[in-house]
């Protein structure tokens, strides 16, 4: 097993390539001395000749061009890890590993990845949606670069950075029939009617909660769901009334079928913020974080 300094391969590389001591000093700026002896003490640990000398310089012997073939490949391969970080650096290459509820990718999310890739399309996503807490948990052993969800978003073995996007408004919706079948006017009138509504673990549950209690009201749900998705289907089957996002409701092909109840309150504000570990940051995740926060405060 040889343990060979690698700068006299390099040395070797260039000899090759050059066929002269001279010329390859020129290109290491080094003296030819230098190259000579380098050569010497490589062919010395190797225990092999590398190299004619002629007149003219030198000429590889078979040995030589044997072993050109694989540093050749092999320095290669190291150019090309080389320009690979550069490109990456650069943004033509990258992953970016993000987690996100399924509602604030659709709904919110997606028109600032694709306006990301528009600018770098050489960067490729992976997007988990699962609860803030198996996610701060893949954030944590660096399976996320970064998470954007509703606060609070907590973790007990990192200092977590928050950063503020957005706040979005929320809404109970239902469809037009089951309006007219509840006629809900009013805060209080949600405790008669058939509420499907975000799991109580959820940030926004747990808001919504707060705020019912502070208007002397109960809710008392016949769904709870995990995805919007799901409430969005129950809803649009005339199952309930919903609690969303309002952009989820507007943003719907068949929004005419739905009614965004006017309860004459102001109802919690969901906060859309990004969260990372500052240490655990690529290129690709820190510019992405930095276009988020340009573009939704514009």
């Amino acid at each position: 097993m040889y343990n060979i300094d690698l700068n006299l391969y390099k040395v070797f590389l260039i000899v090759y390539e050059t066929k002269k001591l001279s010329k390859a000093a020129e290109k290491l700026y080094v003296s030819q001395p230098a190259i000579s002896y380098n050569i010497k003490e490589l062919e010395k640990q190797l225990d092999v000749q590398l190299f004619y000398r002629t007149t003219r310089g030198v000429e590889p012997t078979i040995e030589g061009q044997e072993l050109y073939f694989y540093i050749s490949n092999a320095f290669n391969i190291i150019r090309n890890g080389e320009n690979a970080l550069g490109e990456i650096h650069n943004l033509k290459h990258g992953i970016i590993r993000l987690g996100t509820p399924s509602h604030i990718g659709i709904f919110y999310l997606t028109k600032y990845i694709q306006a990301f890739r528009k600018m770098h399309p050489g960067i490729k996503f992976e997007i988990v949606s699962m609860s803030t807490k198996d996610m701060v948990s893949m954030l944590e052993t660096r399976n996320l670069d970064l998470i954007v969800d509703s606060l609070p978003i907590i973790s007990n073995r990192f200092e977590i950075d928050i950063l503020n996007l957005t706040q979005l408004n929320n809404c109970f919706a239902c469809t037009k029939k089951v309006q007219e079948e509840y006629h809900i006017s009013k805060i209080k009138d949600l405790e008669y009617a058939p509420l499907i509504i975000p799991s109580e673990t959820s940030s926004i549950r747990q808001k919504l909660e707060k705020f019912i209690a502070n208007e002397h009201t109960k809710l008392q749900p016949i769904i709870e769901a995990w995805t919007t998705e799901m409430m969005l289907e129950m809803v649009r089957k005339d199952m309930g009334i919903g609690y969303f996002i309002e952009d989820v409701i507007t943003s719907q092909k068949d929004s005419d079928d739905f009614v965004i109840l006017d309860l004459k309150v102001s109802l919690p504000k969901v906060d859309i913020s990004v969260a990372y570990v500052r240490d655990f940051l690529t290129t690709a995740a820190k510019s992405f974080i930095e276009f988020l926060s340009k573009n939704t405060r514009e």
